[in-house]
């Protein structure tokens, strides 16, 4: 059965802050793609490299809000903090994604006719996002 992600729940900084007014987020895990081609075999071949981990968020921007103040504040910071990722909320078994992140980028936008909104980029550091069930 599908999930919802209707109350997802993003927390920011090693002392967590939630990140408030949360409307979308994005966790993608991808391996670099290294061509092993031998030349004449009329075959590509591939194999995985690195692998990347990051959590995009979209926010109705808000700086008044603490987890939404540090993400700002820790925009190219060369110390990660901790993120986790709450996908069906926070609570007992559910599903939670830990790791250390950088902020990468944040975005903000307006448009006539909507409100202000934020996107960011939180890659992993080098240990990558670890699933499991809340305690």
């Amino acid at each position: 059965m599908a999930k919802k992600a209707a109350l997802g729940v993003i927390e920011f900084g090693d002392t967590p802050s939630a990140v408030g007014e949360l409307r979308s987020w994005e966790q993608t895990s991808e391996a670099a793609e290294i061509d092993t081609t031998v030349m004449g075999t009329g075959n590509a071949r591939f194999q995985p490299g690195s692998i990347r981990h990051v959590i995009n968020a979209e926010l109705f921007f808000e700086y008044a809000d603490a987890g939404q103040a540090l993400l700002i504040a820790e925009l190219g910071a060369d110390t990660p903090q901790t993120v986790s990722l709450y996908p069906q909320g926070k609570g007992t078994g559910l599903p939670v994604a830990t790791g250390k992140a950088f902020v990468m980028n944040t975005n903000t936008q307006g448009q006539a006719d909507g409100a202000i909104e934020m996107t960011t980029s939180l890659p992993s550091d080098e240990d990558g996002y670890a699933w499991s069930a809340q305690a």
